[in-house]
């Protein structure tokens, strides 16, 4: 299969190569890439937190065998559809087959025979705007793959975003916003778009140089105008739609260090694990995180906002520290069984350590965002190797782990050791390498950017007598400023 320069780099390079993503040539004593530079060119010893997997399987295979089957029960044979469809080339129907063979095995959490990622394939053979997202989708998958040529992507991309936008120009824009809801008549065609507009995130995600916020905004306006944000859609394509939404709304806010776009008293920001975890399609396996725990991380978006809003006001923070603590005992009593420990092999499954990962995940940020301990902080650190154990547990291909990027770069930003940052480009390198989601790398260089300029101002600090607070304050603030002006996301 062909592969790209960028992913076949050495993995024995040099630190300073391996730190700046650069092939290494590996020449001993000092390479030419160090050499030309007058850099300190130094190679790790050979010891790895990550411990022997078995072979890496191939993300071409997907998770759940019995797609075709599953296609067939729901819509026919794919030969007595396609006489009815007209597809413009025999490219988009390839890129069609292909998303359902693979790409939607990949999207969710944990994959079967109910994925609602794949079943969306089936209403797009009759929206435009659905089968154009599906085919940019599977594009831009196999661009990265070396399947398909950029010229290819850059054509399918322009056509989706055109069908997109005139889709976007046909709504009333005072009449949808002055009712709240859209007639019946139009309120499939709203669906459609609206699941067109979250999948975006999707396409971003592969693209080295996607912006997801202004499709997350825009897919806020389509929540609100078909209703979403009060009531729980009944078809399974729009089900999909406000749980991607909702995860997608709060992980981006955390990302970016703001508020999330949907209102407080969203229907999804509401606990219910029965009405949302157990029936299908489930939250749960499609996000990797249970959906009373993304109500945790809504809660604690909103207090790291009121709490560094009344930092820059100068108001008390007892009414903000108060309701942390509330949040902190209610989070602790709802994650009672989890510890901390790493599982022994095969004890537990993948989407429960992952579904733990994201639990340690909220406790990291209430630490960080709301109390604001230092990143050095033993509380802090103690959390840090609690995240890096259980990640080190899944393996990469594994399934679930495609729902990790989030805690994942969450947790690396604060590790302070040679040896916790090597673990974090060994693990990030070998998970881009399986998923080739460009915007992975953009993620890593951001916190190759947070270790390399905190450590200075903290090295500054220490040497110039300011009052711990103020080094706090300095380096929070600056890191907060990388994230707000940040345009990468990965889910």
């Amino acid at each position: 299969m062909p592969r790209d320069d960028k992913f076949s780099r050495s993995r024995a390079g040099c630190l300073q190569c391996r730190k700046k993503h650069n092939k290494c040539d590996e020449q001993q004593p000092i390479c030419s890439f160090c050499a030309l530079r007058d850099l300190d060119c130094q190679y790790s010893s050979g010891v790895k937190w990550v411990r022997p997997k078995e072979p890496m399987p191939t993300r071409h295979k997907p998770r759940y065998k019995d797609t075709r089957r599953t296609i067939e029960q729901n819509i026919g044979r794919p030969s007595a559809l396609f006489a009815q469809t007209c597809f413009e080339s025999a490219e988009d129907k390839s890129a069609w087959e292909y998303y359902i063979s693979l790409v939607s095995s990949n999207v969710p959490a944990v994959d079967g025979p109910d994925n609602p990622y794949r079943q969306v394939s089936i209403p797009a053979l009759s929206s435009p705007i659905l089968l154009e997202t599906i085919i940019c989708i599977s594009t831009e998958h196999m661009l990265n793959f070396g399947l398909a040529s950029i010229d290819r992507a850059a054509k399918h991309q322009q056509r989706m975003l055109r069908t997109l936008g005139q889709n976007l120009l046909s709504i009333d824009a005072t009449a949808a916003c002055g009712a709240g809801t859209m007639v019946t008549s139009n309120k499939h065609e709203r669906e459609a778009l609206l699941t067109a507009v979250v999948l975006q995130g999707i396409i971003v995600a592969q693209s080295a140089d996607g912006v997801l916020e202004p499709h997350v905004k825009c897919a806020s306006w389509l929540m609100q105008a078909v209703g979403y944000f009060d009531e729980i859609p009944q078809n399974l394509m729009a089900r999909m739609t406000v749980q991607r939404f909702g995860m997608v709304d709060v992980m981006l806010a955390i990302s970016r260090q703001r508020r999330p776009y949907a209102p407080q008293n969203f229907i999804l920001n509401q606990p219910d694990q029965h009405r949302w975890d157990t029936t299908e399609p489930s939250f749960h396996k499609m996000t990797g995180c249970p959906q009373p725990l993304m109500c945790f991380l809504v809660r604690i978006a909103h207090l790291a906002c009121d709490m560094s809003d009344g930092l820059e006001t100068n108001t008390d923070e007892g009414a903000v520290l108060n309701e942390a603590f509330q949040l902190d005992t209610e989070l602790r009593a709802w994650g009672s069984g989890y510890n901390g420990i790493p599982p022994a092999q095969y004890e537990r499954t993948p989407l429960d350590i992952l579904t733990e990962c994201f639990y340690w995940t909220a406790h990291l940020l209430l630490a960080r965002r709301v109390f604001r301990d230092q990143t050095c902080s033993p509380r802090v650190q103690h959390l840090v190797h609690v995240c890096f154990g259980l990640m080190d547990h899944l393996s990469t291909g594994c399934g679930p782990d495609s729902s990790l990027p989030q805690p994942f770069y969450i947790a690396a930003r604060e590790a302070i050791s040679p040896e916790d940052r090597m673990w974090v480009r060994q693990k990030h390198e070998s998970m881009t390498a399986y998923y080739r989601e460009q915007q992975r790398n953009s993620a890593m260089e951001l916190i190759e950017q947070i270790w390399e300029t905190t450590d200075k101002l903290r090295v500054l600090g220490s040497g110039s007598g300011w009052p711990t607070g103020t080094k706090l304050s300095i380096v929070d603030s600056y890191v907060q400023a990388l994230d707000r002006g940040a345009c990468f996301f990965i889910f």
